[in-house]
């Protein structure tokens, strides 16, 4: 009697991976894209919430508010939905990936490699220059690579302990003064925050608007009536966030940025809050010699951003 045939675990590894690679063709074949609409809450929601193949951008929007926005794209097989992709610019030219989202035990590349098809046409379209990410968890990065993008920052987290020294606040230069920010001050504050910063770090007045009205505190300073500078920060007693300083960059070094952070590091220590923390690209050294001016101390924490040019 022969014995059996034993293949080699090469052999068998192959045999393996010729079966794998055909129920994914077979199963990609038949997964449609389309649009995803305002309609599709319940099944976005779904999605989000029933995997862990997620990247989900640090927003002021939650990914609900861009469904109906270009693009925005819905991977279904059949009625069920297994993969979504969001990348709407704002402002116009320049976009972020706030969305990425394959249903669990769904092959991965197949499902992105069909989103970011339909998603690239729309960039194209909408004449997008630059696309970002911000790397949350580090499943996407391998996919990013392979469609070109290239590192382009790191964004880092400083962390400051209530009661951490601070300096002596400095005077102001004549003439500029800080007060309350009101939503008069949008248009002014969109202005300031894009003469200091360079795509594709820059907020439109629609993502300023926006964190105005979940802030808890912000300020902007004021030479005469012209908006110069602002800050806007978030948080409570367990800890405040300074989310956004800008200050056109002709008036940077003299004293407004540190005027602005005086007062959050104020505001914040009235409060009870047991710490503030801070988040800026490793490269920006001004800013950085700010915050630890006051205290703010680099921990490990940091988000690699990725960039692809179109």
């Amino acid at each position: 009697m022969k014995s059996p045939v034993r293949c080699s675990e090469s052999v068998q590894e192959a045999l393996r991976f010729r079966k794998c690679y055909t129920f994914v063709n077979m199963l990609t074949t038949a997964v449609s894209i389309r649009p995803a609409s305002p309609a599709d809450r319940f099944r976005l929601d779904h999605l989000i919430h029933s995997t862990h193949i997620l990247h989900n951008h640090l927003d002021w929007r939650p990914p609900h508010e861009w469904l109906g926005q270009r693009p925005f794209h819905f991977a279904l097989l059949g009625d069920r939905v297994v993969g979504a992709l969001a990348a709407p610019p704002d402002p116009p030219g320049v976009a972020w990936i706030r969305l990425a989202a394959v249903a669990a035990g769904y092959p991965i590349d197949g499902i992105l490699n069909l989103l970011w098809d339909a998603t690239l046409e729309s960039w194209i379209d909408l004449r997008v220059s630059q696309v970002s990410c911000m790397l949350i968890d580090h499943w996407l990065k391998p996919h990013l690579q392979r469609r070109g993008f290239a590192l382009l920052n790191d964004v880092i987290v400083l962390r400051r302990q209530r009661g951490a020294a601070r300096p002596v606040a400095g005077s102001l230069v004549d003439g500029v003064r800080l007060r309350s920010a009101k939503s008069s001050d949008i248009e002014a504050m969109t202005a300031a925050d894009n003469a200091a910063f360079a795509p594709p770090w820059q907020y439109s007045a629609s993502v300023i608007q926006r964190a105005m009205g979940q802030a808890r505190f912000a300020t902007v300073a004021e030479a005469g009536k012209e908006v110069v500078g602002y800050q806007i920060s978030s948080g409570g007693r367990e800890g405040g966030h300074l989310a956004r300083l800008a200050v056109y960059p002709h008036l940077q070094g003299q004293g407004i940025g540190r005027a602005l952070v005086s007062q959050v590091v104020e505001h914040f220590e009235r409060r009870g809050a047991s710490q503030i923390s801070v988040n800026t690209q490793r490269d920006n050294a001004p800013s950085i010699a700010i915050y630890r001016a006051f205290g703010f101390e680099i921990t490990d924490e940091h988000y690699e951003v990725w960039q692809f040019t179109l």
